[in-house]
């Protein structure tokens, strides 16, 4: 699971980081590109809604392996040059994000829960593993992109070639692995009870922390994936092999904070936690719109990819405290679906504003939810304390 999980998220990074290249040698502006991620995360958030919030715990890894199949579909889609096939394979992202996810989530966190040590750190520690792998795939994904793009004299689709056989890789994995599992499916319920259950979910301070949690660096993180390669193309004048480099060194850092998170949990220190994820947040993003020159640019990567590292596994350990086990595959999709929201809606709004106001100006833009966001963090705050 681990494994098909982190060759997903690198292939996925790719796809992500990339389409903003792509669409423009299409001939598509930043509003475009930003409407065609927009529509993807939309779909992504759909599916999680619909599909992956209402399957049982025993269903996650086939779903995963259902997503991997919707990924390789994506690719290929992605090599057909012309902008309709561009806004496929966009959608078919989107599927594959909706399923594989937050599938993966509650697959680890099923695992954790029947090993018989069911406390606050053993869920932490399995969480951070998880998201330990996919630091280590987003890592050695831009690197291998960067490889490959400057052994194809910069041709986009020998980018996509390359992380086929990853995606198919991922498929085979899950499929080979697939096995039955302790937890019994979910009761039978109607789609609109089901549904009605994830409303209760905004009741639940605890769950609700871990979405404004995951808020406060999912803005940013949208701006990076989809934009980050026009960035740097206009404002620090690289190419994308060294584009990825940076977005290589920023999952580093992810990486390094990862690490330290699987040794200590932070369990008591959740709250805290978020509070330096704002500030390294707003630091970063301010060197990113200000700064000049590539050092500035991979540094202020490198102080972004520490929000990365850090939000994702305390918010999955908070979900997964916020509710029982049977409730973990409604609480992980309704987590990952409310947190996606923004970048439904922040691509659109980022391309709009790079076309009318320029890329230092969408930088800025990106840092002005940070604030409320903060504020929600300290109202919620008592649901963060370990009882």
């Amino acid at each position: 699971m681990l494994t098909a999980t982190g060759a997903f998220r690198a292939t996925q990074n790719m796809a992500q980081t990339t389409l903003s290249l792509l669409g423009v040698s299409l001939g598509l502006g930043s509003a475009a590109i930003g409407a065609i991620a927009a529509g993807a995360n939309l779909v992504a958030v759909l599916t999680m809604l619909l599909i992956t919030a209402h399957l049982s715990t025993s269903a996650a890894q086939r779903a995963v392996y259902v997503g991997l199949l919707f990924m390789t579909a994506s690719l290929v889609s992605f090599l057909i040059p012309a902008q309709f096939m561009l806004l496929v394979g966009a959608l078919l992202l989107g599927v594959a994000g909706g399923l594989v996810l937050p599938s993966a989530a509650t697959a680890i966190g099923q695992r954790a829960s029947n090993q018989g040590d069911r406390t606050h750190a053993t869920r932490g520690r399995a969480f951070a593993t998880l998201a330990l792998v996919l630091s280590i795939s987003l890592t050695l994904g831009p690197i291998y992109e960067s490889v490959v793009l400057s052994a194809a004299h910069e041709h986009l689709s020998a980018a996509y070639l390359a992380f086929l056989p990853i995606a198919l890789i991922g498929a085979r994995v899950t499929r080979q692995s697939q096995a039955t599992t302790d937890a019994a499916p979910a009761a039978p319920a109607s789609f609109w009870a089901s549904m009605a259950g994830l409303g209760s979910l905004f009741r639940n301070q605890k769950w609700c922390l871990a979405v404004c949690g995951q808020a406060v660096y999912m803005v940013p993180f949208s701006l990076v994936v989809v934009f980050i390669g026009l960035i740097g193309k206009s404002l620090y004048h690289i190419p994308a092999s060294t584009t990825e480099v940076g977005i290589a060194i920023f999952f580093t850092v992810s990486f390094l904070c990862r690490v330290a998170l699987t040794r200590w949990p932070a369990v008591g220190h959740r709250l805290r936690l978020f509070g330096v994820c704002v500030a390294a947040t707003l630091c970063g993003i301010g060197l990113l719109a200000f700064g000049h020159g590539i050092g500035l640019f991979m540094f202020a990567l490198a102080i972004l990819g520490a929000p990365h590292g850090l939000t994702y596994p305390v918010a999955l350990a908070l979900v997964a405290d916020a509710v029982p086990i049977e409730e973990l595959p409604r609480a992980n999709a309704g987590f990952q679906a409310v947190s996606n929201l923004i970048t439904v809606a922040a691509p659109l709004a980022f391309g709009l504003v790079i076309d009318q106001f320029g890329d230092r100006a969408v930088l800025l833009c990106a840092a002005i939810p940070i604030l409320p966001l903060a504020g929600l963090l300290w109202v919620l705050r008592d649901a963060g304390r370990v009882h």
